[in-house]
């Protein structure tokens, strides 16, 4: 039987059945979930395992050639494309050319993974990369708007209408192979990294 959550029903003085407002003591049906600017706060604390490892950039040997965003992309979807690529490129000063690449550092405290309300980020058994589940993932984009990096780390597939990110290749990534310069590094501790 439904009950509305304002009104309990009690009886009167004369022992007939009457309803009565709720007070304020007392506990509502349902709990309510904790609101944040843009929906509900899906933050639950939670110890995420460190990931084993993680993409390292020497900015002094990097020289913003952009080979591992098209490599990225290409492994990934076949196409070469900034926007699908799961490294991104940042500039440093004013000039266009004054770039680094700037890959997702697989966070040790994952604010994508604590905040997705799908629960479609999850951990790779394999190497502790957090990982999207495209079945999981609806496009809401609570992910991207919790990275606290700029660049975000994550990013949009329009066509799929899924958010898309970095999963280390497996322990292998492409970028780091296609890396020109050596500045890529995939770095790995069994313990794992503390990273972001």
């Amino acid at each position: 039987m439904f009950v509305p959550d304002t009104v309990n029903s009690d009886t009167d003085s004369a022992g007939n059945n009457s309803p009565k407002k709720a007070s304020s003591s007392q506990a509502p049906n349902k709990p309510t979930e904790p609101q944040m600017p843009g929906g509900p706060a899906h933050i639950v604390p939670v110890k995420v395992p460190r990931s084993k490892g993680v993409l390292v950039v020497d900015h002094e040997l990097c020289s913003g050639c952009m080979q591992c965003v098209h490599t990225c992309s290409l492994v990934k979807f076949g196409v070469g494309s900034h926007e699908l690529a799961n490294i991104k490129m940042a500039a440093v000063t004013k000039y266009i050319f004054d770039a680094y690449a700037q890959p997702c550092l697989q966070c040790t405290k994952p604010k994508c993974l604590l905040t997705c309300p799908t629960k479609a980020i999850v951990v790779d058994n394999v190497t502790g990369a957090r990982v999207i589940d495209d079945k999981l993932c609806t496009g809401c984009r609570i992910c991207i708007d919790s990275c606290p990096f700029t660049p975000k780390r994550i990013s949009f597939d329009k066509v799929r209408n899924k958010a898309i990110k970095c999963d280390l290749c497996g322990g292998d990534p492409s970028c780091v192979k296609a890396c020109p310069t050596g500045a890529l590094q995939y770095r790995t501790k069994p313990d794992g990294t503390k990273t972001g």
